[in-house]
């Protein structure tokens, strides 16, 4: 699989999952996933300008399915994993105290996270709770699914979404009757909206630190890929600096 290197590599911590199962279940006595070297991954920058972003919510706004693009809008104004917010539960939220309280296993890292909510998370929240409760869904999940438990996905939403924004290229491909059909593939994931999230607030002068707090970072290492976004910040900072003590530049020769 070195042509797909990102699918092989999923596929590698899959196998690692399964085979450490079958392990602990006294299956087999050695794991042999272990030992093999994943492909070199180059990380990804996307994230979405201001302008993109307002495209966004514009879309969003028209989407016929609310219920996901609510969670879509929740993911931007959180920087939360798509799963964080598709397993949510209504007691994990305190609207009083503005706090999501995520259980440590919703998240990534498997311990427990309290980031605190924005005032506009917050109001979106109270609307989706007033017609949970009106629907008697006050104890089921934020998002829940079509039978009983969560959404799972929202892979549909995000390609129709992608779509009405312009985010997809065109592929074409042979149908089973021998007829070229055409399907639509994002050209940005869902999981930029978390790089979005974080690009935007080191842009704006949040520390890394701050930032890495708010996406549940526990090694500084991590958040470190948006260094590049804060020494952009604050090059623009100092180049402020001429304008508020009026250097006369005309003058320096």
């Amino acid at each position: 699989m070195a042509r797909t290197p990102v699918e092989a590599n999923r596929i590698l911590d899959h196998l690692r999952v399964l085979f450490k199962f079958a392990m602990g279940s006294k299956w087999i006595k050695e794991n042999p996933a272990i030992g093999i070297a994943a492909f070199h991954e180059d990380q990804r920058e996307a994230f979405l300008s201001v302008e993109q972003l307002e495209r966004f919510f514009e879309a969003l706004d028209d989407y016929e399915h609310q219920d996901a693009a609510n969670c879509i809008r929740l993911l931007i104004l959180t920087g939360a994993r798509e799963g964080e917010a598709l397993k949510a539960q209504w007691e994990e939220i305190d609207l009083i105290r503005g706090v999501w309280a995520k259980p440590s296993h919703h998240t990534k890292q498997k311990r427990q996270e309290y980031p605190p909510l924005s005032a506009e998370a917050i109001e979106l929240l109270k609307a989706m709770k007033v017609k949970a409760v009106e629907a008697g869904n006050a104890r089921r999940p934020l998002f829940p699914g079509r039978e009983k438990g969560s959404r799972v996905t929202l892979r549909r939403p995000w390609v129709q979404l992608c779509k009405a924004t312009g985010f997809v290229e065109i592929e074409t491909y042979m149908g089973k009757r021998k007829k070229l059909l055409k399907r639509y593939k994002p050209t940005i994931r869902i999981h930029d909206l978390r790089h979005t999230f974080a690009s935007h607030l080191v842009s704006n002068g949040f520390s890394l630190q701050i930032v890495g707090k708010l996406l549940g970072h526990t090694q500084a290492s991590t958040t470190m890929r948006y260094a590049h976004v804060a020494d952009e910040a604050q090059r623009a900072a100092t180049n402020k600096l001429a304008t508020i003590i009026r250097f006369p530049t005309s003058k320096t020769a």
